[in-house]
């Protein structure tokens, strides 16, 4: 918020194919917790990796 930025939507895929989603959503970013996800979105979509969560421990 301090940035003057505020996220309006959240979409939780499961196991969808998040790259296809994400180019056809029209997504500004793309944050998620494992690697193998980023890799693909990031062809399409800024994109975050979070370094938290169950596949990171």
């Amino acid at each position: 918020r301090a940035w003057g930025i505020r996220i309006d939507e959240s979409l939780f895929l499961g196991g969808l194919n998040k790259s296809e989603f994400l180019r056809a959503y029209g997504a500004d970013v793309f944050f998620d917790d494992q690697r193998l996800h980023c890799d693909s979105a990031s062809e399409h979509v800024p994109t975050g990796h979070v370094p938290h969560g169950i596949a990171n421990r």
